[in-house]
């Protein structure tokens, strides 16, 4: 009986904890798409993700933004989808840890370029306390 009871408990928590994790990826999403919008680009709710993983013991989260780009505008591209998810996580106070941007650019075959960013460095580039050129030249490359 004991048990069941405390299965029930741990149960209820995981359902509560992914309720809220939900609504804070849909509150980021909706401080995102703002900014998006006004650059023209189209990011799904589906592409703007929150994952959790684990990297060396420590739970890791992770801000995903997916978004499709004219060859010539990828640059471009990227640089929205991290001001977007800076002012999304400045907003919303929300304790990611890294964000990273896929842009999907259709040239004769699909390619995708992928960077990875401290969420720290994502914030200093919302508040203007790093420039672009230094930005970019901290991200990671995939």
């Amino acid at each position: 009986m004991h048990f069941k009871k405390l299965i029930l408990i741990t149960l209820s928590l995981l359902f509560l904890l992914s309720l809220s994790f939900g609504q804070s990826s849909s509150a980021m999403y909706k401080e995102a798409q703002k900014i998006f919008m006004s650059y023209r680009y189209q990011v799904d709710y589906a592409d703007f993700q929150l994952k959790t993983y684990k990297e060396n013991g420590d739970t890791i989260l992770q801000l995903l933004v997916i978004m499709k780009s004219g060859r010539n505008r990828f640059d471009e591209a990227i640089l929205v989808a991290y001001a977007a998810s800076g002012s999304a996580i400045a907003k919303t106070n929300a304790a990611v840890d890294r964000v990273s941007v896929v842009v999907k650019v259709q040239y004769k075959d699909e390619v995708s370029i992928i960077s990875t960013a401290d969420a720290v460095d994502v914030l200093k580039l919302h508040y203007e306390k790093m420039d672009v050129s230094t930005f970019m030249g901290r991200l990671t490359w995939y």
